[in-house]
């Protein structure tokens, strides 16, 4: 590792890297429609495009429309340079405070972005995951402001407000209210933004557009029943579906779906007791923040109907922050981890996704590689659990 600790030789890396991540969008661009679909929200005449995201989370959408107005060749080629900027921004960020660890973060951060492919830089969840990224990375030095990031995560992404558990500590002391009403006092003007500018309805439209959604193809609990449908073709139906992603349904589909809504509520709940714990308890310490904020994300993703393939963005750059944060040997095996799911999920979308759907009975190395990747994230998952159980005790004593 010593010979890759030099900041140039990184930058080198992340060019090259990103170059080989705009031979694959040449080589397979189909993930382009989604930017494609960007533009008609901008420019197009249907009024419920782009609606499914917080109004916040399409305002750089917005910005780049005026800088590029309605050519959609100039609009494509911003969007990629946009999104290169946020990449390479959020690099320029981990050399800067990782300290003497932080090659070993900027380095997972190149190969990472590669790995996830196409998606990483032609959909709109990096902004979020690397809001998150800074959260973590502020934590450390400057809590107030990661609350204040965390909120502008919240407004673009959602999710992201399930890790304010996170800001909790002790009851009796003042930076814990200080975090609080930062993220709150910052979540609330921005959503004073959105009703202002766009009104009621563009505010609560992410919450309401979708309606009863089942489970998507890619996510962990729709992975039993695309296994059956291998071996027994004829018993689910997969296609297109109102929540616009790719849904199975068949035997056992409802009852999974009702299991998968109940854990997710387990999740807002451990969020919840995580939070009440520190506040009675008296507690508070960046370092097991960010382990159970990692944890809670890939609770998020385990516990979710669906598992679009850009989600193992929001893994990257909490997981980055954490390479540097932490000298737990967990993490750097969970970089390994996340590297090869990013790997798996982009050979999975855009390059053989469409057997998945059209033939399932006829998908099985497609099949396979879905369930590794999904296998690959529950174990993700229970290597976070126990890196929090170690900060939790390195931090405050066995419990």
């Amino acid at each position: 590792m010593r010979r890759l600790s030099s900041v140039p030789l990184v930058w080198l890396g992340w060019i090259l890297a990103r170059l080989a991540l705009t031979g694959l969008i040449l080589v397979q661009p189909h993930p382009l429609g989604d930017v494609h679909y960007y533009h008609r929200g901008l420019f197009g005449d249907d009024p419920s495009a782009m609606t499914e995201y917080p109004d916040a989370g399409v305002w750089p959408v917005r910005l780049l429309g005026l800088v590029t107005g309605p050519d959609v060749t100039g609009f494509l080629i911003g969007f990629a340079v946009m999104m290169a900027l946020v990449d390479a921004a959020f690099l320029a960020l981990l050399l800067t405070l990782g300290r003497e660890r932080r090659f070993r973060a900027a380095w997972f951060w190149v190969v990472f972005g590669t790995a996830a492919g196409q998606v990483f830089w032609l959909r709109l969840d990096l902004f979020p995951g690397v809001l998150v990224g800074g959260y973590a990375a502020l934590l450390f030095i400057r809590p107030a402001w990661a609350s204040a990031v965390l909120a502008l995560a919240t407004a673009v992404k959602l999710w992201p407000g399930v890790l304010a558990a996170g800001l909790v500590g002790a009851v009796r002391r003042s930076d814990t209210w200080v975090r609080l009403l930062v993220f709150f006092g910052t979540l609330a003007a921005l959503v004073g933004v959105t009703w202002a500018t766009s009104g009621l309805d563009r505010l609560l439209s992410p919450l309401t557009y979708q309606g009863d959604r089942g489970i998507q193809i890619e996510s962990l609990a729709a992975t039993p029943f695309l296994v059956s449908e291998f071996r027994e073709p004829g018993r689910y139906w997969t296609g297109y579906a109102a929540s616009k992603s790719f849904e199975i349904a068949g035997p056992g589909t409802a009852a999974a779906s009702t299991v998968v809504d109940v854990a997710m509520g387990a999740v807002l709940l451990l969020a919840v007791a995580w939070a009440v714990r520190n506040l009675m308890a008296g507690r508070w310490s960046p370092s097991p923040t960010l382990a159970f904020s990692l944890l809670l994300v890939l609770l998020l993703i385990a516990t979710n109907k669906v598992f679009s393939p850009q989600y193992i963005v929001w893994v990257g750059p909490i997981l980055a922050v954490a390479l540097y944060a932490t000298r737990s040997r967990l993490v750097p095996v969970m970089a390994l981890l996340t590297v090869l799911a990013a790997g798996l999920g982009t050979w999975i979308y855009p390059f053989n996704y469409d057997p998945l759907w059209l033939g399932p009975a006829e998908a099985g190395t497609e099949i396979t590689v879905l369930a590794v990747r999904n296998v690959i994230v529950v174990l993700l998952t229970l290597l976070a659990a126990a890196w929090l159980v170690q900060e939790s005790r390195r931090t405050y004593g066995p419990r």
